[in-house]
Formats: C-alpha cells, structure tokens, sequence
C-alpha cells in the first residue's frame, strides 16, 4: 500500500510537489485557496510567472531552476493548452557589466549578449535567449486536473498545525509548502509578505523584456489573454489599494526597455493586479525536520523553482520512507 503524504499548500509550489510525488505515494493536498481561486491571500494565481533564471551562486538553487526549466520546456511542447509557451527574451541590467555571474548561460536556448550599442538608456549589460512564460489562469487548473486524474485528493481548509493536517489526510509525513502560512505553521519570524502591484494590458506585443538591478521592471505575455503583465515594485505594504502614481511609473520604465511601445497608453483604462508574494529573510527553505520536510520562501520566483523545489522534496520523501523501514 503507497505511503500517504499530506501536502500543506496548492500554490504553484504545492501543485508541483504533489504532481511529483503522486505517482508513487497517496497524496492529499489541504489547503485555504485552491486553483481557480482569485482571492489576493495568496500569489500563485498573480504571479507575472515567467522563467528568468534567479542570480545565484547557490549550485543546489541553480539545479532546483534547471530542473523546472526542463520540465516546463517539455510541457509547452507536449501540451499548449497547460498555459505554458515559448517565447524570446531580452534581459537588461544596470548593475552588472558583464557574464562572469550568468551561470544559466549555457542552460538557456540561444543565449547571446546583447553590444553595449544597442542597450536603452540606463542600462549596463543585456543578454538575449530564449524561455518560457506561463499563464497561472490556465496552469493552475490544468495541474489540478492533472492531479485528480492520478487520484490525489483536495481539502480545502485553513490548518493551524501540522498535527491538524495529519488528522485530516491521515499521513504521518507532511510536506510544507504554505508560503506566507509557514510564519505561524513552522515558527519561521523570517517569513512575511511581500507587496507587487502589476497592470494587464491588451496588446499583441509578444515578447519578453525584464530589467533588474537597481529598477526592476518587466513586460510579460500571458498565452491566450491577448495582452501582457507590466511591472513591477515589490513593497512592505500590506493593503489592497492601488497606487495610481505607481502605475504611472512602471509605464514610464516599460516604454524606457522597450523603445516606447506603449507610449500614449491610458493607464486608467488597464486592470489593475495587486497581490502578495511569499516572503522569506534568507530565501528558499527546502529541508526535512523530524516529519516535516518545508518547502516555501521562493517570493517571487515559485514558477523558476517550483518543480525543481519538487524533485529536490522527492529525495527528502524517499530518504525518510527509507528510514521509517529500518
């Protein structure tokens, strides 16, 4: 009989440890909000989600984005309508002057630098290659289908601990991947949220453009939606209300990185998208204690890492299956 796993969270994070684990162990998914929610209590669903690799010098967080571009890349080949597609990117940075840290250079389809003649103003360094952008409104619901499929289970509840959730999905292991919920489930006072503020335009602009550094902004396809995602600020404020000379702002950046493809666009007739990434001192948590292996702390990046967050919970799973039989 499998071993059963009770997952805490069905964000992007959870949905991929579940999709990796179901083949071999009985999963049940407990959670507050499930795909197809649009509540702003969590970020999966507003996530400008793209795969731009995270900087890092971390080898085990480079393998962990690898192996989730590897698994993305495949899905947008084999099945389009999981709201995952190809598409070029171009990445500016105005705090970098060359590709001595870009380890994903030799990860990432038709990679090239960008000469320094043809960067926008404001700019130190660009590179060219090719990734992949997903829509969360698409990909969301398509893995929980997915998931049904193979027989994992969903409880919609909001736990307050982790013996709760062994109640419920009767497992004795759990994997943590709550986000912002791991600041009172596992203790963690590093964890907290994280404020973006992002705009939906109708367009048939097909293409990505990011800039990071001291500016972060972006423009972002969303397959099958008809416009993009314009960003970004990432904020400590905690409330709702859009920020109208924000939105403003991010134009005035978005039209700087893209040669003024928006100029003239009327910032008051776009949808507005707040919402609040999980937050973490320190970065990602992926590790085993006593029961409980964790999973959260990605912020922004759960689509980079998501399935890669999912292998790496797979060794964990397995080394502890195999130390419960000794």
């Amino acid at each position: 009989m499998s071993q059963s796993i009770g997952i805490v969270g069905a964000g992007i994070t959870g949905l991929a440890i579940a999709y990796v684990l179901s083949p071999k162990y009985n999963v049940t998914i407990v959670a507050r909000d499930l795909p197809g929610d649009l509540g702003l209590d969590w970020a999966s669903p507003w996530a400008g989600a793209v795969f731009h690799p995270q900087k890092t010098p971390n080898k085990l967080w480079q393998q962990m984005q690898a192996a989730c571009f590897r698994f993305y890349w495949a899905l947008a080949h084999d099945d389009p309508s999981s709201g995952v597609k190809v598409y070029p990117m171009t990445e500016y940075f105005d705090t970098v002057y060359d590709e001595s840290d870009i380890w994903y250079k030799s990860l990432m389809p038709d990679y090239r630098v960008i000469p320094t003649s043809e960067l926008p103003p404001r700019t130190t360094f660009g590179i060219k290659y090719t990734t992949l952008a997903m829509n969360p409104l698409t990909l969301l619901p398509w893995l929980k289908a997915k998931l049904l499929a193979k027989g994992v289970k969903f409880i919609r509840k909001e736990v307050v601990s982790f013996d709760e959730v062994r109640t419920l999905t009767n497992a004795k292991l759990i994997v943590n991947a709550s986000g912002v919920g791991a600041r009172k489930l596992a203790g963690d006072d590093s964890v907290g949220p994280v404020r973006g503020q992002t705009m939906f335009v109708k367009t048939d602009f097909n293409r990505l453009v990011m800039k990071e550094g001291t500016e972060y902004t972006y423009i972002i396809p969303r397959a099958g939606s008809g416009g993009v995602i314009m960003g970004g600020i990432k904020s400590d404020r905690l409330d709702s209300e859009v920020d109208v000379e924000l939105k403003r702002d991010i134009l005035m950046r978005v039209n700087r990185i893209t040669n003024g493809a928006f100029e003239g666009l009327d910032t008051s007739k776009i949808e507005d998208i707040v919402g609040f990434r999980p937050g973490r001192k320190g970065g990602l948590r992926v590790g085993r204690e006593g029961d409980v292996v964790h999973a959260y702390g990605v912020e922004g990046a759960g689509y980079i890492y998501s399935f890669g967050v999912a292998e790496k919970v797979k060794e964990l799973v397995g080394d502890y299956a195999a130390r419960s039989k000794l």
